[in-house]
Protein backbone atom coordinates (compact mmCIF):
# COMPACT_ATOMS: atom_id res chain seq x y z
CA UNK A 1 0.00 0.00 0.00
CA UNK A 2 1.17 3.24 -1.07
CA UNK A 3 0.88 5.90 1.74
CA UNK A 4 1.84 9.37 2.12
CA UNK A 5 0.79 12.21 4.42
CA UNK A 6 0.98 15.93 3.25
CA UNK A 7 0.54 19.35 4.68
CA UNK A 8 -1.13 22.09 2.20
CA UNK A 9 -0.42 25.85 3.21
CA UNK A 10 -3.01 27.79 1.99
CA UNK A 11 -2.21 30.94 4.40
CA UNK A 12 0.05 31.15 7.23
CA UNK A 13 3.27 30.97 5.33
CA UNK A 14 5.27 34.15 4.45
CA UNK A 15 3.27 36.17 6.29
CA UNK A 16 1.96 36.87 9.89
CA UNK A 17 -1.98 36.37 9.33
CA UNK A 18 -4.33 34.32 7.10
CA UNK A 19 -3.62 31.21 9.27
CA UNK A 20 -4.78 28.02 6.83
CA UNK A 21 -3.12 24.27 6.58
CA UNK A 22 -4.71 21.58 5.55
CA UNK A 23 -3.47 17.92 6.76
CA UNK A 24 -3.86 15.22 4.10
CA UNK A 25 -3.46 11.47 4.39
CA UNK A 26 -3.52 9.54 0.88
CA UNK A 27 -3.59 5.99 0.23
CA UNK A 28 -2.63 4.60 -3.04
CA UNK A 29 -2.75 7.95 -4.91
CA UNK A 30 -5.77 9.67 -3.08
CA UNK A 31 -6.36 11.28 -0.35
CA UNK A 32 -8.72 9.33 1.96
CA UNK A 33 -8.80 12.03 4.92
CA UNK A 34 -8.01 15.49 5.42
CA UNK A 35 -8.58 18.12 8.46
CA UNK A 36 -8.24 21.84 8.59
CA UNK A 37 -6.35 23.27 10.98
CA UNK A 38 -7.26 27.28 11.44
CA UNK A 39 -9.13 29.45 8.98
CA UNK A 40 -7.91 32.91 9.34
CA UNK A 41 -8.42 36.32 8.06
CA UNK A 42 -5.03 38.25 6.69
CA UNK A 43 -4.70 42.05 6.31
CA UNK A 44 -3.90 43.90 3.33
CA UNK A 45 -0.09 45.77 3.16
CA UNK A 46 -1.74 49.24 3.66
CA UNK A 47 -4.26 47.91 6.29
CA UNK A 48 -7.18 48.81 4.68
CA UNK A 49 -8.45 45.71 3.29
CA UNK A 50 -9.23 42.52 4.74
CA UNK A 51 -8.45 39.02 2.72
CA UNK A 52 -9.77 35.93 3.12
CA UNK A 53 -7.96 32.27 2.00
CA UNK A 54 -8.47 30.89 -1.32
CA UNK A 55 -10.52 28.01 0.02
CA UNK A 56 -11.42 26.85 -4.19
CA UNK A 57 -8.64 23.84 -4.05
CA UNK A 58 -10.92 22.17 -1.01
CA UNK A 59 -14.27 22.46 -3.08
CA UNK A 60 -13.80 18.77 -5.11
CA UNK A 61 -12.39 17.11 -1.88
CA UNK A 62 -15.52 17.68 0.68
CA UNK A 63 -15.81 14.07 1.02
CA UNK A 64 -12.58 13.65 2.53
CA UNK A 65 -12.77 16.48 4.71
CA UNK A 66 -13.58 15.34 8.63
CA UNK A 67 -13.09 18.39 10.77
CA UNK A 68 -11.69 21.72 11.45
CA UNK A 69 -9.69 22.59 13.95
CA UNK A 70 -8.99 25.52 15.87
CA UNK A 71 -6.27 26.41 18.04
CA UNK A 72 -7.13 29.65 19.24
CA UNK A 73 -9.71 32.70 19.14
CA UNK A 74 -7.37 35.29 17.23
CA UNK A 75 -9.02 36.62 13.84
CA UNK A 76 -6.53 35.55 11.83
CA UNK A 77 -7.22 31.72 13.25
CA UNK A 78 -10.74 32.02 13.22
CA UNK A 79 -12.38 34.63 11.13
CA UNK A 80 -12.43 33.16 7.75
CA UNK A 81 -14.61 30.64 9.15
CA UNK A 82 -17.94 32.83 7.16
CA UNK A 83 -15.88 31.95 3.92
CA UNK A 84 -15.16 28.36 4.40
CA UNK A 85 -18.51 27.56 5.73
CA UNK A 86 -20.57 29.11 3.24
CA UNK A 87 -18.97 26.64 0.79
CA UNK A 88 -18.73 23.91 2.47
CA UNK A 89 -20.37 21.68 5.77
CA UNK A 90 -18.01 20.59 8.10
CA UNK A 91 -17.65 20.32 11.66
CA UNK A 92 -15.23 23.11 13.44
CA UNK A 93 -13.80 21.69 16.83
CA UNK A 94 -11.58 24.14 19.67
CA UNK A 95 -11.80 24.75 23.20
CA UNK A 96 -14.35 26.14 24.63
CA UNK A 97 -13.51 29.95 24.32
CA UNK A 98 -12.52 29.87 20.68
CA UNK A 99 -15.91 28.19 19.99
CA UNK A 100 -17.96 30.98 22.01
CA UNK A 101 -15.53 33.85 19.87
CA UNK A 102 -16.17 31.85 16.57
CA UNK A 103 -19.69 31.40 17.24
CA UNK A 104 -19.88 35.12 17.45
CA UNK A 105 -18.62 36.13 14.60
CA UNK A 106 -20.34 33.14 12.51
CA UNK A 107 -23.72 34.77 14.01
CA UNK A 108 -22.83 38.07 12.98
CA UNK A 109 -22.81 36.49 8.78
CA UNK A 110 -25.94 34.12 9.72
CA UNK A 111 -24.30 31.22 9.52
CA UNK A 112 -25.18 28.29 11.76
CA UNK A 113 -22.35 25.74 11.74
CA UNK A 114 -21.60 22.57 13.54
CA UNK A 115 -19.43 23.64 16.58
CA UNK A 116 -17.71 21.45 19.17
CA UNK A 117 -16.29 22.80 21.78
CA UNK A 118 -13.26 20.28 23.47
CA UNK A 119 -11.84 20.10 26.84
CA UNK A 120 -7.60 19.70 26.77
CA UNK A 121 -7.43 16.50 27.97
CA UNK A 122 -9.94 14.92 25.07
CA UNK A 123 -8.42 12.75 22.06
CA UNK A 124 -10.36 13.79 18.79
CA UNK A 125 -10.34 11.09 15.97
CA UNK A 126 -10.71 12.00 12.27
CA UNK A 127 -10.32 8.86 10.06
CA UNK A 128 -6.22 8.62 9.79
CA UNK A 129 -5.85 11.64 12.05
CA UNK A 130 -5.75 11.43 15.52
CA UNK A 131 -5.71 15.38 17.79
CA UNK A 132 -4.74 16.29 21.02
CA UNK A 133 -4.64 19.80 22.45
CA UNK A 134 -1.83 21.06 24.11
CA UNK A 135 -2.67 24.25 26.41
CA UNK A 136 -0.11 26.81 25.90
CA UNK A 137 0.42 30.64 26.75
CA UNK A 138 -0.32 33.35 24.23
CA UNK A 139 -2.33 36.52 24.64
CA UNK A 140 -5.89 35.23 24.52
CA UNK A 141 -6.99 32.43 27.23
CA UNK A 142 -8.24 28.90 26.28
CA UNK A 143 -5.31 28.89 23.39
CA UNK A 144 -3.55 25.62 22.29
CA UNK A 145 -0.84 23.94 20.39
CA UNK A 146 -1.76 20.44 18.76
CA UNK A 147 -0.30 16.45 18.79
CA UNK A 148 -1.94 15.36 15.22
CA UNK A 149 -0.76 11.20 15.07
CA UNK A 150 -1.12 10.29 11.61
CA UNK A 151 -0.04 6.53 10.39
CA UNK A 152 3.21 7.90 9.09
CA UNK A 153 4.43 10.03 11.99
CA UNK A 154 3.40 12.77 14.49
CA UNK A 155 3.38 16.08 13.77
CA UNK A 156 3.37 18.66 16.41
CA UNK A 157 1.30 22.46 15.06
CA UNK A 158 3.18 25.08 17.20
CA UNK A 159 1.17 27.71 16.24
CA UNK A 160 1.25 31.19 18.38
CA UNK A 161 2.68 30.56 21.45
CA UNK A 162 4.95 31.39 24.40
CA UNK A 163 6.17 30.07 27.73
CA UNK A 164 4.67 32.36 30.18
CA UNK A 165 5.77 31.08 33.43
CA UNK A 166 2.89 33.72 35.62
CA UNK A 167 0.04 34.04 33.55
CA UNK A 168 -3.16 36.00 33.93
CA UNK A 169 -4.91 33.11 34.17
CA UNK A 170 -2.54 31.36 36.12
CA UNK A 171 -2.63 28.41 33.66
CA UNK A 172 1.30 28.13 32.16
CA UNK A 173 2.11 26.22 28.92
CA UNK A 174 1.36 21.98 29.62
CA UNK A 175 5.68 21.77 29.46
CA UNK A 176 4.85 18.07 30.66
CA UNK A 177 2.81 17.03 27.47
CA UNK A 178 4.86 18.81 25.12
CA UNK A 179 8.32 17.15 26.56
CA UNK A 180 6.29 13.92 26.48
CA UNK A 181 5.29 14.22 23.01
CA UNK A 182 8.80 14.81 22.10
CA UNK A 183 10.37 11.64 23.95
CA UNK A 184 7.61 9.29 21.78
CA UNK A 185 9.37 11.30 18.76
CA UNK A 186 7.97 14.09 16.32
CA UNK A 187 8.14 13.91 12.87
CA UNK A 188 7.84 17.62 12.12
CA UNK A 189 7.17 20.94 14.22
CA UNK A 190 5.40 23.75 12.60
CA UNK A 191 6.23 26.37 14.44
CA UNK A 192 5.35 30.03 15.33
CA UNK A 193 8.38 32.01 14.25
CA UNK A 194 6.97 35.97 14.04
CA UNK A 195 9.52 37.20 17.24
CA UNK A 196 12.19 35.24 16.06
CA UNK A 197 14.28 38.41 15.32
CA UNK A 198 14.55 39.23 19.24
CA UNK A 199 16.48 37.70 21.90
CA UNK A 200 15.99 36.32 24.87
CA UNK A 201 11.96 35.20 26.65
CA UNK A 202 9.09 37.59 25.60
CA UNK A 203 7.65 39.18 28.84
CA UNK A 204 5.04 37.76 30.67
CA UNK A 205 1.75 39.62 30.49
CA UNK A 206 1.68 39.77 34.40
CA UNK A 207 3.97 42.31 33.61
CA UNK A 208 1.20 44.69 31.76
CA UNK A 209 -1.29 45.66 35.18
CA UNK A 210 1.47 47.65 36.86
CA UNK A 211 2.43 49.98 34.52
CA UNK A 212 -1.15 50.41 33.40
CA UNK A 213 -1.87 51.28 37.16
CA UNK A 214 0.63 53.95 36.81
CA UNK A 215 -0.86 55.48 33.95
CA UNK A 216 -4.26 55.72 35.73
CA UNK A 217 -2.91 57.22 38.16
CA UNK A 218 -1.77 60.24 36.35
CA UNK A 219 -5.14 60.49 34.65
CA UNK A 220 -7.46 63.59 35.37
CA UNK A 221 -10.13 62.61 33.09
CA UNK A 222 -11.78 60.28 31.75
CA UNK A 223 -9.49 56.64 30.08
CA UNK A 224 -9.84 54.91 27.19
CA UNK A 225 -7.88 51.66 27.14
CA UNK A 226 -7.63 50.04 23.57
CA UNK A 227 -6.71 46.43 22.88
CA UNK A 228 -7.59 43.50 20.36
CA UNK A 229 -11.53 42.46 21.45
CA UNK A 230 -10.14 39.13 21.16
CA UNK A 231 -7.16 39.38 24.09
CA UNK A 232 -9.56 38.60 27.32
CA UNK A 233 -6.00 38.76 29.54
CA UNK A 234 -5.13 42.26 28.71
CA UNK A 235 -9.11 43.43 29.43
CA UNK A 236 -9.15 41.53 32.66
CA UNK A 237 -6.07 43.27 33.46
CA UNK A 238 -8.00 46.77 32.14
CA UNK A 239 -11.04 45.91 34.79
CA UNK A 240 -8.60 45.54 37.21
CA UNK A 241 -6.76 48.67 37.15
CA UNK A 242 -10.27 50.14 36.51
CA UNK A 243 -11.71 48.79 39.99
CA UNK A 244 -8.97 49.58 42.02
CA UNK A 245 -9.63 53.39 41.47
CA UNK A 246 -13.00 52.72 41.89
CA UNK A 247 -13.86 53.45 38.00
CA UNK A 248 -17.09 52.62 36.24
CA UNK A 249 -16.21 50.48 33.37
CA UNK A 250 -17.92 50.42 30.25
CA UNK A 251 -17.33 47.70 27.38
CA UNK A 252 -17.52 49.98 24.03
CA UNK A 253 -17.83 48.49 20.66
CA UNK A 254 -19.65 45.45 18.94
CA UNK A 255 -16.45 43.17 19.31
CA UNK A 256 -15.78 44.42 22.38
CA UNK A 257 -18.95 43.77 24.20
CA UNK A 258 -19.79 40.22 22.30
CA UNK A 259 -16.14 39.30 23.47
CA UNK A 260 -16.68 40.15 26.89
CA UNK A 261 -19.92 38.78 26.75
CA UNK A 262 -18.85 35.26 26.13
CA UNK A 263 -15.59 34.99 28.05
CA UNK A 264 -17.42 36.06 31.20
CA UNK A 265 -20.11 33.59 30.65
CA UNK A 266 -17.56 30.62 30.47
CA UNK A 267 -15.77 32.11 33.67
CA UNK A 268 -12.78 33.22 31.78
CA UNK A 269 -13.42 36.91 32.76
CA UNK A 270 -14.19 38.52 35.89
CA UNK A 271 -16.09 41.73 36.72
CA UNK A 272 -18.11 42.92 39.70
CA UNK A 273 -21.41 43.74 38.16
CA UNK A 274 -22.51 46.71 39.59
CA UNK A 275 -19.42 48.90 38.20
CA UNK A 276 -20.42 47.81 34.81
CA UNK A 277 -22.16 51.25 33.14
CA UNK A 278 -23.76 51.34 29.59
CA UNK A 279 -23.21 54.22 27.09
CA UNK A 280 -26.19 56.02 27.38
CA UNK A 281 -25.67 56.88 31.26
CA UNK A 282 -21.91 57.92 30.85
CA UNK A 283 -22.89 61.53 31.18
CA UNK A 284 -23.86 60.96 34.44
CA UNK A 285 -20.94 59.99 35.82
CA UNK A 286 -17.97 62.60 36.24
CA UNK A 287 -14.64 61.96 33.57
CA UNK A 288 -12.76 60.69 36.54
CA UNK A 289 -14.81 58.03 37.56
CA UNK A 290 -15.06 56.71 33.98
CA UNK A 291 -12.85 53.62 32.60
CA UNK A 292 -13.84 53.06 29.10
CA UNK A 293 -12.68 49.78 27.21
CA UNK A 294 -13.01 50.37 23.57
CA UNK A 295 -12.86 48.04 20.41
CA UNK A 296 -10.68 49.99 17.75
CA UNK A 297 -6.94 49.41 18.64
CA UNK A 298 -6.13 48.99 14.77
CA UNK A 299 -7.88 52.09 13.71
CA UNK A 300 -10.42 50.40 11.76
CA UNK A 301 -13.38 52.14 9.91
CA UNK A 302 -16.06 52.66 11.81
CA UNK A 303 -15.08 51.30 15.39
CA UNK A 304 -15.66 52.68 18.35
CA UNK A 305 -12.14 54.48 18.87
CA UNK A 306 -12.83 55.80 15.41
CA UNK A 307 -15.87 57.04 15.90
CA UNK A 308 -14.87 58.86 19.03
CA UNK A 309 -11.67 60.61 17.56
CA UNK A 310 -14.06 61.77 14.78
CA UNK A 311 -16.22 63.04 17.29
CA UNK A 312 -18.97 61.38 15.66
CA UNK A 313 -20.03 58.79 18.68
CA UNK A 314 -23.46 59.82 19.85
CA UNK A 315 -22.29 59.09 23.60
CA UNK A 316 -18.38 59.73 24.09
CA UNK A 317 -16.39 62.71 23.18
CA UNK A 318 -12.85 63.26 24.14
CA UNK A 319 -12.16 66.75 26.46
CA UNK A 320 -8.23 67.64 26.90
CA UNK A 321 -6.34 65.59 29.42
CA UNK A 322 -8.49 62.47 28.57
CA UNK A 323 -6.10 59.53 28.95
CA UNK A 324 -6.31 56.96 25.91
CA UNK A 325 -3.82 53.95 26.52
CA UNK A 326 -3.17 51.76 23.04
CA UNK A 327 -2.15 48.35 24.46
CA UNK A 328 -1.68 47.01 21.19
CA UNK A 329 0.97 47.23 18.58
CA UNK A 330 -0.34 47.81 14.91
CA UNK A 331 -0.60 44.84 12.78
CA UNK A 332 1.66 45.05 10.19
CA UNK A 333 0.20 47.16 7.33
CA UNK A 334 -2.03 49.24 9.74
CA UNK A 335 0.61 51.41 11.29
CA UNK A 336 -0.23 54.32 9.49
CA UNK A 337 -3.71 54.18 10.30
CA UNK A 338 -2.88 54.20 13.75
CA UNK A 339 -0.58 56.96 13.88
CA UNK A 340 -3.46 58.98 12.22
CA UNK A 341 -5.73 58.08 14.78
CA UNK A 342 -3.25 58.83 17.73
CA UNK A 343 -3.07 62.38 15.96
CA UNK A 344 -7.00 63.07 15.68
CA UNK A 345 -6.82 62.54 19.46
CA UNK A 346 -4.22 64.24 19.94
CA UNK A 347 -5.18 67.50 18.28
CA UNK A 348 -7.93 67.12 20.62
CA UNK A 349 -6.26 67.41 24.05
CA UNK A 350 -6.09 63.98 24.74
CA UNK A 351 -2.98 62.14 26.76
CA UNK A 352 -2.31 59.69 24.16
CA UNK A 353 -0.41 56.44 25.16
CA UNK A 354 0.87 54.20 22.95
CA UNK A 355 3.79 52.11 22.06
CA UNK A 356 6.08 54.86 20.34
CA UNK A 357 6.11 56.83 23.60
CA UNK A 358 5.83 53.57 26.20
CA UNK A 359 6.50 50.23 25.19
CA UNK A 360 5.26 48.85 28.86
CA UNK A 361 1.70 48.29 28.23
CA UNK A 362 2.07 45.97 25.43
CA UNK A 363 3.99 42.68 25.87
CA UNK A 364 3.56 40.30 22.76
CA UNK A 365 2.25 36.82 22.65
CA UNK A 366 4.19 35.52 20.47
CA UNK A 367 7.30 33.73 21.85
CA UNK A 368 10.91 35.17 21.47
CA UNK A 369 14.06 33.54 20.37
CA UNK A 370 14.14 31.60 23.54
CA UNK A 371 10.73 30.42 23.50
CA UNK A 372 11.54 29.12 19.90
CA UNK A 373 14.54 27.01 20.92
CA UNK A 374 12.68 25.77 23.73
CA UNK A 375 9.91 24.31 22.10
CA UNK A 376 12.36 23.01 19.38
CA UNK A 377 14.44 21.34 22.77
CA UNK A 378 11.44 19.90 23.93
CA UNK A 379 9.56 18.54 20.78
CA UNK A 380 13.34 17.62 18.91
CA UNK A 381 11.38 17.20 15.90
CA UNK A 382 12.92 15.26 13.01
CA UNK A 383 12.02 18.40 10.60
CA UNK A 384 10.89 21.32 10.83
CA UNK A 385 8.51 24.59 9.56
CA UNK A 386 8.50 27.93 11.08
CA UNK A 387 5.01 29.84 10.61
CA UNK A 388 3.27 32.68 11.35
CA UNK A 389 5.99 34.90 9.61
CA UNK A 390 7.48 36.99 7.27
CA UNK A 391 10.94 35.86 4.90
CA UNK A 392 13.09 37.76 7.06
CA UNK A 393 11.72 35.81 10.41
CA UNK A 394 11.67 32.28 8.91
CA UNK A 395 15.28 33.33 8.17
CA UNK A 396 16.53 34.08 11.78
CA UNK A 397 14.68 31.14 12.59
CA UNK A 398 16.54 29.11 11.01
CA UNK A 399 19.47 30.45 12.02
CA UNK A 400 18.09 29.65 15.62
CA UNK A 401 17.24 25.78 14.36
CA UNK A 402 20.74 25.90 13.03
CA UNK A 403 22.10 26.18 16.38
CA UNK A 404 19.86 23.56 17.82
CA UNK A 405 21.99 21.17 15.61
CA UNK A 406 19.37 20.86 12.66
CA UNK A 407 20.82 21.34 9.26
CA UNK A 408 19.50 22.44 6.09
CA UNK A 409 17.61 19.49 4.52
CA UNK A 410 15.72 19.10 8.01
CA UNK A 411 14.15 22.97 7.29
CA UNK A 412 11.68 24.01 5.17
CA UNK A 413 10.36 27.30 3.94
CA UNK A 414 7.35 26.27 1.79
CA UNK A 415 4.97 28.96 0.30
CA UNK A 416 1.44 29.79 -0.25
CA UNK A 417 -0.03 26.81 -1.71
CA UNK A 418 2.49 24.77 -1.39
CA UNK A 419 2.72 21.54 -0.06
CA UNK A 420 5.10 19.68 2.26
CA UNK A 421 5.22 15.48 1.63
CA UNK A 422 5.98 12.60 3.81
CA UNK A 423 6.07 8.90 2.80
CA UNK A 424 6.73 6.07 4.79
CA UNK A 425 10.54 5.64 4.48
CA UNK A 426 10.73 8.90 6.67
CA UNK A 427 11.50 11.30 3.96
CA UNK A 428 10.32 14.96 3.04
CA UNK A 429 9.88 17.07 0.52
CA UNK A 430 8.33 20.42 -0.47
CA UNK A 431 6.29 19.98 -3.35
CA UNK A 432 4.86 23.11 -5.46
CA UNK A 433 1.98 24.97 -6.14
CA UNK A 434 -0.35 21.94 -5.12
CA UNK A 435 -3.65 24.37 -4.62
Amino acid sequence: MDEKVRIVFLGGVGEVTKNMFVYEYWRDGKIADSIIVECGIGFSETGDEIIMPDVSYLLDKQDTLRATVLTHGHEDHTSALSTLLSQIRIPVYGTRLTVALAEGKLADHGIQAELHPVKHKQILNFGAFQVRFVHVTHSIPDATNLIIKTPLGVLFHASDFKFDWSPVDGWPTEVGKIALAGESGILCLLSDCVRSERSGYTLSEETIEDHLELQVKKAHGKVIFTTMSSNISRIQQAVNVASAFNRKILFLGRSMRQNVEAAQHLGYLHFPKKSIVHSKSVKKIPSNKLFIIAAGSQAQEDSALSRIADNAHKDISLAPHDMVIFSADPIPGYERQVHKLVNKMTKLGADVVYSDINDELHVSGHGASQDLMLMMGLTRPKYIVPIGGESRQVRQYFLLAEKMGYSDDTLFAPEEKDAIEFTRDGKARIVKEVA
